[in-house]
Parts: C-alpha cells; structure tokens; sequence
C-alpha cells in the first residue's frame, strides 16, 4: 500500500496554470490581485515547468514596472534564452484562450492556490509515509515535525495581510491630502449621506421592512439617483421582472404616475412625455437582470459586470428569493451564507452591495408603535451581524391611514400620506438616527424631504 501511494502522480492541473496565466496576459494590471491570492512565493502555485517560466518571466516585468501582455512576455523570454523551452511565441499567444473571461481570473488563482496548497501536503505526506516505512524511532517526535511542517505549509499559503504603524502615515496622507473626490457613494438623499457619510466601497447595506413599505421604490431610486451622476449600478431583480422595472423608471424620470402608464391612458402630451424619458434614460448606466437567483450565479455575475462596466454599487431585489446551489440542512444556515458570501463580494469588488430583506411579522404585534427594529431581520442573526449598514423604511399612514383615504388616492389624501421614515438601525461609519423622506407612490419615487428633485 504504501509503495503504491508513492507512485501517485503529483496533484496538479495544467489547464487551470494556462488559463490563470492567459488572464495576466490579457489584462496586465490583475497580476497584483493574483498575487495577492497567491500569497509568499506565488511562482510555486506553477508545477508545469514552462508555466513557471512564464510567470516568473511575467514577475520580472512587474518589478521593473513594464507593461504586461504576451509582446513583453515573448521578448522577457527571449532575454532570458527561455522563449523555445516553454513551446515558442505560438504557445504564448494561446494562452488568453484558456481563460473565457477576466471576470474569473480571481475564482481560477483561488483555486490555483488550492491546488498548491494540496500539492504541497501531499508532497509533505508522502515524505511522512517513506519515513514511516523506514521506521520511527520516536513517536512524538515524528508527531511533533509532522504538526509543525504542516504548519509551516499553511502559514505560506496565507495572503500577507499585516500592516506595520508605520503605514497609517502613506494611508492618512492618500486619504486626507491626496487628489481626486471619496470613495464614498451618494445615496441620492443628502439628509441621509449626513448621518451614514454615504455608502463605500466593501461596504453590504440592507434595506428592510415589511410588505407596502416601498423597499423595491427606495432601492430603485436610489440606483437611479447614482445613474443620473454617472456611476454605474447594477439591479438584481429576483421577484419582480425587468419590465416593471422599466416601467417604474420611466413613471420615476417623467412625473407620469405608473398606474396611468401600465394602463396606457395617456394624452398624446404625457406619451411624447415618456418617449423622451425612454431616450434620456437610455443614457444613463444602470444595468437590470431578473434572470439570476442563485448566490453563485450572481456572485459570478456580478464580477463579469464589475469588469466589463465597472459598475460601483449591486442592489439586490431580496436577500429571501436567493437560493444556495448546494444542500444545507436548515432556512437559518442558507440565509446566513448567503449574507456572508454577499459581505464577501463587496469586499472581494471592492463596491458596495445593497440587498433589500424582508421583515418578521413583530411589527405588527406591537401595538400602537409598529416601528421595525434589527431584532425583526427574518431568519438568520447573521443578516444583523454582517450588515455595516442596515436602513429600515417605515410609513406611518400605512398602518394608521387617515379617513379620507381611497385606494385610488391612497397618496394624495394628506401630507401625512407621503411621509416615510428611513430608520438606521446600525451603522458602523456613525451614529443611528432617523431621516424623514417623501415617497411619491403613484411614481414610485422617493425624495429628500429637506432637498427635493421633484417639483
């Protein structure tokens, strides 16, 4: 048994180094994030020889600070006499074909690194087994060198994630006195940026409450705020499909109340009206999808679109239509998965990720005050814990509606009508509060009471 399991061939796979490498090529600057998947002594994750070569070739245009692409790969090569070892000018060029995309490369070095790792144990075992064949004389000793070195092989394998004190001095100075505007995102309601200093990146932000309190409104309208300043935004619609979603939009961008124009009954003034909002908004960079509803699917997803538009912020129509595409046991277990593998995606992007979540039924056991607190986050703890932002929308005229209400003027009976509270439940950037909002239900559109863009 043991001879055999030393003829074992060593765990390696060449398509995955090809097509890792192809991604470098075909967008230079991502050898920084490989690296840092790698962690100390990335050339090792390459077994096959010629794979190395070229990466190390490729590592020695990064610290002179050349360009990377297959034309400085080749001629590092030839510098360094290795070109017609590795397979010659036409192996380099295909290599960009291993790789569908560059929005995987990241996914394809993780795994890289996990087959290193492997390689490394088992390399590290099979010296354990040949020991053992020749006879140990001293059990604890061998266990103790077997801990350590397996230790050793995991301490490696880590990403360098430590900072000296000394590197606060080059992050305040980039930070405070350096060029160009924050990083921070406008949430398109300037009375709630004072209090949350705007949304940033890495950040996942929930938006929660319970069913009417207009949480797809608020999340829309926020995206379409960030659209009309030009940053690009990507909406998930898991429950409701696009075309409503263009509807609200238009209804949003033209003042035309959603009712009338899912009905279409309009005056030939409010159809020009709304074919000229159709090409304003046409210009503006927000992306819908209601296709996807797995949290892999959309991780993936979303990583393709970051790269191809560099979108800044995903909002996610709910944390409750997404599914796990792999068994686990309990609801409680997938919802917490699925806010850690959210929480993870803003950081990994480094963009903000916005899910809506609905609400327990607490809320309405309460009594007179029906106001939503953190503890009534359906489901998992998790969503509470992982959130750095959680914004909780609660009407009050929803519960308690004046006399005059009809359904058909369920905005227009009183003022109190189109007061909706933005209640932040937990912030980690500041302080908890509320803010007071206007909701213009029959567009779908939420305003800031204090500055309001709509007249």
């Amino acid at each position: 048994m043991i001879s055999k399991s030393l003829q074992e061939p060593v765990p390696y796979d060449p398509k995955l180094e090809k097509a890792v490498l192809g991604g470098i090529l075909l967008k230079g600057e991502l050898i920084e994030d490989v690296i840092n998947i790698l962690g100390k002594n990335p050339e090792e994750a390459f077994f096959d020889p010629a794979c190395r070569a070229i990466f190390s070739s490729i590592l020695s245009l990064r610290r002179r600070g050349d360009e990377i692409n297959p034309f400085s790969v080749i001629e590092e090569l030839k510098v360094q006499q290795k070109l017609e070892r590795v397979g010659g000018e036409e192996f380099i060029f295909s290599l960009p074909s291993y790789i569908p995309s560059v929005a995987f490369l990241d996914n394809l070095a993780r795994k890289l690194k996990e087959k290193m790792i492997i390689r490394k144990m088992y390399q590290k075992f099979r010296g354990f087994i040949e020991e053992i064949s020749w006879g140990v004389p001293n059990a604890w000793e061998f266990v103790s060198k077997v801990e350590k070195e397996i230790s050793e092989v995991a301490q490696e394998s880590l990403t360098p994630d430590f900072y000296s004190v000394s590197d606060i001095v080059g992050f305040v100075d980039r930070m405070i006195n350096g060029e160009g505007k924050s990083s921070a995102l406008s949430t398109g309601f300037p009375s709630l940026d004072e209090k949350i200093v705007g949304f940033h990146p890495g950040d996942f932000v929930i938006i929660a409450g319970r069913p009417g309190m207009g949480k797809t409104s608020f999340a829309l309208s926020m995206a379409y705020y960030m659209a009309q300043d030009m940053i690009p935004v990507c909406f998930f619609s898991i429950e409701m499909p696009i075309k409503l979603l263009l509807l609200r939009l238009l209804s949003m961008h033209s003042g035309i109340s959603l009712k009338k124009i899912i009905a279409r009954d309009l005056s030939d003034s409010e159809r020009n009206k709304i074919s000229s909002a159709a090409r304003e908004l046409a210009s503006l960079p927000i992306y819908l999808n209601d296709t996807v509803a797995g949290i892999t699917q959309i991780r993936s997803l979303a990583k393709r679109i970051k790269d191809e538009k560099g979108i800044r912020a995903i909002f996610i129509d709910y944390i409750q239509q997404i599914f796990v595409e792999w068994k686990v046991e309990r609801r409680e277990e997938e919802i917490s998965l699925i806010s850690r593998l959210l929480k993870s995606l803003a950081k990994e992007l480094d963009i903000t990720v916005i899910a809506l979540s609905q609400l327990s039924r607490e809320p309405e056991r309460r009594g007179e005050n029906k106001r939503p607190q953190l503890s009534d986050l359906r489901e998992s703890g998790s969503l509470e814990q992982d959130a750095d932002t959680v914004i909780m929308l609660y009407r009050d005229h929803y519960y308690n509606p004046c006399p005059k209400t009809e359904k058909d003027e369920v905005f227009e009976c009183c003022p109190q009508a189109r007061i909706s509270e933005s209640i932040i439940a937990k912030n980690r950037n500041g302080p908890t509060g509320t803010v007071t909002l206007k909701f213009l239900g029959e567009i779908c559109l939420f305003e800031d009471s204090k500055f309001p863009k709509v007249g």
